[in-house]
């Protein structure tokens, strides 16, 4: 019998207001985010046993429900003592963690007032771990206008596409994919913030069209702080040659180094990583010095 992801995992799941055990911890075929994508969700890490950002995550989390139509039964103290409580019940320290809002089986109508609304939180002991040789290419997918779907919303159906450009670009032999936007500027990677570098200058896509991340933020803030210039702007892909360097960012990410972007017939490799490891360096230390 092949082992599964789930067989190689034990302990609970926060499971509206239980705490459940891993393999007990299911949902009905018919559950109506499962088949209409109507779910929300957040991506967190715990360092020493707590959630970093934690309040950023939640508020955007209810933020992305609100927008969804979906009012989550907990208060936002509610939520934070949720994650305290996993952590404590699975006993881990340094984790990845899941909080997923979804409504229920009641009904497979588009809208029905009888749906509920779920909630549950997993919990996962993982340590970060470096990324070298990260590769991306030009997805041939883009983002749509922001008036099509709300970018600042974190919701499974926005990542449909993100999953097919990722499968693409794993399939030809890269790491990831870069999407463009609506107007053919770089927006961002599938589950990726990106950055460049120039000089000394920290360069980042203007978030109008992508999901502004928590970890984007956090470094944007600590790039200032270093006395780095950050300049947010539209970024063209023949902008790409000039720059120094290249990276990504997000929660499970934290800081990737990436070695070269393949640009139509154009191979550019990034030599230089002096920025980066620093920016690695001050994120890995402000991740532990939060808690």
């Amino acid at each position: 019998m092949t082992t599964t992801f789930l067989d190689q995992l034990s302990g609970y799941i926060w499971l509206n207001g239980d705490l459940v055990k891993w393999q007990d911890a299911r949902v009905h075929a018919l559950t109506h985010s499962l088949h209409y994508a109507g779910a929300v969700f957040e991506g967190e890490r715990s360092y020493g046993g707590r959630v970093f950002k934690i309040h950023e995550h939640t508020e955007r989390l209810l933020a992305s429900a609100s927008t969804m139509q979906m009012q989550v039964p907990y208060s936002f103290d509610e939520i934070i003592a949720a994650h305290e409580s996993i952590i404590v019940k699975n006993k881990i320290s340094d984790a990845y963690i899941r909080p997923l809002v979804w409504r229920g089986a009641e009904s497979l109508n588009l809208t029905n007032k009888s749906l509920s609304i779920n909630f549950m939180i997993a919990a996962i002991a993982s340590s970060p771990k470096p990324a070298d040789n990260v590769s991306l290419h030009i997805s041939r997918w883009r983002k749509p206008h922001p008036d099509s779907w709300p970018p600042q919303v974190k919701s499974s159906g926005h990542y449909a596409m993100m999953l097919v450009a990722l499968e693409e670009a794993k399939l030809q032999g890269y790491s990831d994919a870069i999407l463009l936007d609506w107007r053919g500027y770089i927006a961002e990677c599938t589950t990726t913030n990106i950055f460049f570098v120039y000089k000394d200058r920290v360069i980042t896509p203007i978030a109008d069209s992508f999901l502004n991340g928590i970890t984007r933020q956090t470094i944007i803030s600590l790039a200032k702080k270093l006395g780095l210039e950050v300049q947010e702007k539209h970024i063209s892909l023949s902008d790409i040659e000039k720059y120094d360097e290249c990276f990504l960012t997000g929660t499970a990410a934290e800081i990737k180094l990436v070695n070269s972007i393949a640009l139509h017939s154009l191979q550019i490799t990034f030599a230089d990583n002096r920025i980066t490891s620093l920016l690695q360096q001050e994120y890995a230390a402000l991740t532990r010095s939060e808690q």
